[in-house]
């Protein structure tokens, strides 16, 4: 059976690692979800390998699947960022960045 692996870099990957210390050296990058079901803190070990932690324990993530979760995460998120000119125009007609709507903007 393939593991499909589902990344989360802005979720709150403490939830799932509980209390304690990181190992040492250890970085936290988010949530990794394997298969739909099973969720855990995503880390990134010193010696470059990303592992899945669950309450101070870890376990082996197929590398190559993380790293194209992770870029994956990072153009979902940009996605949002992104301004064209006519989301700036419907940001100004609907004061999200230029306070009041006009009221000829109606």
């Amino acid at each position: 059976m393939k593991t499909s692996i589902r990344i989360k870099t802005t979720a709150p990957w403490a939830l799932y690692w509980g209390p304690g210390p990181l190992p040492s050296g250890a970085t936290a990058h988010g949530t990794v979800t394997r298969n739909e079901t099973d969720t855990g803190a995503l880390l990134l070990m010193p010696s470059g390998l990303y592992v899945q932690g669950n309450a101070g324990v870890l376990r082996s993530l197929p590398q190559r699947e993380v790293e194209v979760g992770l870029a994956a995460s990072v153009v979902g998120r940009q996605g949002g960022f992104t301004t064209s000119p006519a989301r700036a125009a419907a940001s100004r007609k609907n004061g999200l960045l230029g306070g009041r709507p006009r009221k000829d903007a109606e």
